[in-house]
């Protein structure tokens, strides 16, 4: 096997070593930084719910209340259908990104709590030290990465409406009646926030970019290996062809024939010379050893 034959199936086989582990390790990080991604904009949708809601209770309500017909009903001083429409109008600019507030006793039974919803109420009923919980769910296509957060009864005024119904206003039982909405208490977690964003879209940008990054290792790999083996070959391949051949010649007693053959000077030029010299020195001293007289019998050989 030629020598640059060699040194190319050893240089394929680290680069497919190394292509491998660097696909791994971009994957993983890309990976990562999409997921972190995912939390930071997640982080802001409740951030800016949050702050619908607060701006609701504070605002809306209190210049409602200032009409001239103060018992009629609003929805939009509801905190959590206002923070609902707002993100449904950012869920334009965000898309993928889907918003919900959920509770096990809503006022909207639109809003009731689903069975999986339901395990994570539970969760943050059991822990009041908890404030936020994420993870995935689902399976393949449809997994989904979420964040929640628990909606804890801390203002007095919601329970002028969540109490009993007889403090309700009259115009809030008439829209959805009664049985729904009421005996919340102080410091109760009465709902929860939550965020669910399709992990899907994360996955195949991260793998686009770990495409991309082998892709230009790979296009740099391949150029750098070709200039390589050109100057392997150049350089070391070649030289040492010719001085295979002077080596050749020289052994099967071709004359000087071999010092014609082009090496490179370098290393390669000297052990040609040395090859050289060394077969003058044994072809001196051959021609030495012809010249030198037959040895002649001894008295004794030849009486016997």
């Amino acid at each position: 096997m030629r020598l640059e034959t060699r040194f190319a199936g050893i240089i394929a086989l680290c680069f497919v070593f190394g292509v491998v582990a660097a696909g791994c390790i971009s994957y993983r990080l890309e990976a990562r930084q999409a997921q972190d991604e995912i939390k930071q904009k997640a982080d802001m949708v409740l951030e800016t719910a949050l702050a619908v809601r607060a701006f609701t209770s504070e605002e809306v309500t209190q210049a409602l209340a200032t009409l001239p017909d103060p018992d009629r009903f609003h929805a939009a001083q509801v905190p959590s259908f206002a923070a609902q429409s707002a993100m449904h109008r950012l869920a334009d600019k965000l898309p993928g990104y889907k918003y919900r507030e959920s509770s096990l006793n809503p006022t909207n039974v639109n809003d009731r709590a689903t069975d999986w919803e339901v395990g994570l109420l539970r969760q943050f009923q059991g822990d009041p030290n908890r404030q936020e919980l994420i993870g995935e769910v689902g399976e393949g296509a449809a997994r989904q990465y979420y964040v929640a957060r628990p909606i804890r009864m801390s203002s007095s005024a919601c329970l002028q409406c969540h109490s009993v119904p007889a403090a309700a206003p009259k115009a809030m039982l008439a829209r959805y009646g009664s049985s729904n909405g009421f005996g919340w208490q102080m410091g109760d977690v009465v709902g929860l926030q939550l965020v669910q964003v399709a992990t899907a879209p994360a996955e195949q940008k991260a793998l686009n970019s770990v495409v991309v990054t082998i892709g230009s290792i790979t296009s740099v790999f391949v150029l750098s290996a070709a200039v390589m083996l050109l100057l392997l070959r150049r350089h070391v391949t070649h030289p040492l062809a010719a001085l295979t051949q002077v080596a050749l010649a020289s052994s099967l007693e071709r004359g000087p024939g071999g010092a014609s053959l082009p090496v490179a000077p370098g290393e390669f030029s000297d052990l040609q010379k040395a090859i050289l010299r060394l077969k003058s020195s044994v072809d001196q001293a051959l021609r030495l050893m012809d010249r030198r007289p037959p040895a002649t019998a001894s008295p004794s050989d030849k009486k016997d």
